[in-house]
Parts: structure tokens; sequence; C-alpha cells
């Protein structure tokens, strides 16, 4: 099967296809892994939500548990397969007692899924996912006015730190990728960006830097547009954190498949989620 990429200006899993679903309406929900607390004492525990929806961090639909591949928890020194959930109104929900100081990711791979579009809800999704390459394709080839079938999967990251982080602590797991087909990948630790500061994160894609992927987020209880932007030749992008709280990052690649006789396009969703605190107080001079 050949497929073909858009355009390497705009570019911007291994996908489990063994078992896929066919929906009918736009795979519009984000996927987020949400903490209970991003900071943590050693053996504190702390309760993960995963969460799907379109207003940070609200749970619009529950992801059911057949769709989730790879659960882990990756520590300074391990990664730890996380295997059991239970169900919180519309969020699958889990607790972790991390025992190891450093910054800690939680990081989510769910099953591919098969969606049906119609010619304009095909076109609006696009539109809104900063999807400018494909909508060109589609009028390169002729396609804007046909229904469109898609393969998509979904990846998700937290950072979570535990104790007293050291600066010069080597290779943090925030620092790393963990092996997602899609994933956004900081430069710095984001937990640790003061309000109103920059953060500076890399798109990758199998591996790669991604060039001109199309980077959204925003805040909790925000517009969920406040972050609007593209990576740069070599998959950066810098983003100002406007104010303390929690923070979601989102970017979708998708692709084109010629040689799939059911499937035309092909679609990678990846989110980070992470919280800024407001600097404390210095203490009063003596």
């Amino acid at each position: 099967m050949s497929r073909r990429p858009a355009p390497h200006h705009w570019a911007g899993a291994f996908v489990f296809v063994a078992s896929l679903a066919i929906t009918s309406s736009v795979p519009a929900h984000d996927l987020w892994v949400l903490a209970g607390q991003y900071r943590l004492e050693p053996f504190e525990t702390t309760r993960i939500f995963v969460n799907s929806g379109d207003a940070f961090p609200e749970s619009l639909s529950l992801l059911g548990e057949h769709r989730v591949t790879a659960l882990a928890l990756h520590t300074p020194s391990e990664k730890r397969s996380i295997s059991e959930f239970r169900v919180e109104g519309k969020s699958l929900t889990f607790e972790i007692t991390p025992a190891a100081p450093g910054s800690h990711v939680l990081a989510l791979s769910t099953r591919a899924r098969r969606v049906r579009l119609k010619a304009q809800d095909f076109s609006d999704y696009l539109d809104a996912n900063g999807l400018d390459a494909i909508s060109e394709m589609l009028l390169e080839l002729g396609e804007e006015k046909q229904p469109a079938v898609e393969r998509y999967a979904k990846w998700a990251k937290a950072v979570i730190d535990v104790g007293v982080l050291e600066e010069d602590e080597e290779s943090p797991a925030w620092s790393k990728p963990v092996g997602h087909l899609l994933e956004i990948v900081p430069s710095v630790n984001p937990n640790a960006v003061a309000p109103g500061g920059p953060l500076t994160v890399r798109v990758v894609y199998d591996g790669e830097a991604l060039v001109g992927a199309s980077v959204m987020g925003g805040k909790a209880g925000g517009s969920g547009g406040e972050i609007l932007t593209k990576t740069d030749g070599e998959g950066l992008v810098e983003v100002t954190i406007s104010s303390a709280g929690r923070w979601f990052l989102r970017t979708i690649h998708m692709i084109r498949l010629d040689d799939d006789p059911e499937v035309r396009w092909e679609s990678f969703w990846a989110t980070l989620t992470f919280e800024v605190r407001e600097p404390e107080s210095a203490s009063p001079a003596p």
C-alpha cells in the first residue's frame, strides 16, 4: 500500500487495524490524559482521567476500554504499563503512586477507527484543524465534492512532576519521545514555565520532526483557541503560556492512502497536558 503524505511544507503509529469500527460523524473530539495533581511528593497518590471532548478538560464521551492499546507511566528510570481502569461518568480513570523523584510522563495510545464523512463535513473538519494541504490536495484531485472515508488513531500524554526536581536532571522523561507515531515533545519542562512565559515544543511524526504542523491549544476554562501556530523547518514551535492553570496542546497530521480500496485518508492525533502555577511569593526579608 502506498501512502501519500501532505506536501512537506504542510506536513502536519503504529496503527492497530485488526479491529476497526466505522462511525458516521467527524472524529472531532480531542483525547486528553489529565492528572488530578500535576505535582506530587514521592509515594503520593493522584487520580488520572482519560477524557474525550471539545471543551478542555470536560469529557463529552467515554473512551471504551477496548480502544486502549497501550498506557504507561514513564518514570525517570523505567516504563510501567497500566492495564486496570474504572469508569467514572464519561471518563476512564485510575490511580498512580509514583515513588521516584523527577519528571514522569503518562502516555496513552488508542486503537484506530474509521469514519465516513459527507464532502462538506470533511471540508469543514479540514478547515477547523488547519489541514490546508489536504484541502488543496482535494481540489487538485477534483475530489472536493466526494464523501471521504478516514481512519484515525489518537495518542495523549501528560507531564507530572514528583518531588524536588534537579535542575540538571539528565534526560528527564518530558524531554524524550515515548514512541508514539505522532507526539508533542517539550524542549523544557512545561510544568515549570512561568505564567506569561514561552514554551517550545517539537512535533514528531514517525521519529522525524514534522514541518508546518498546525499546533493548537488552550487553558482549562478558556476558549480553547488561545494557541494557534505552525511548526518551523525543524518541527519546533514556541507558544506563550499566558497565565497559570491547566493547559493542553494538540496537533493532527493526515496522509492519503492511494491503494487502500476502503480507506482514502489516515489521520493521527496527539495531545499534551500540563499545569503552570503562579510563582511562589518571595519570603519577606528578616
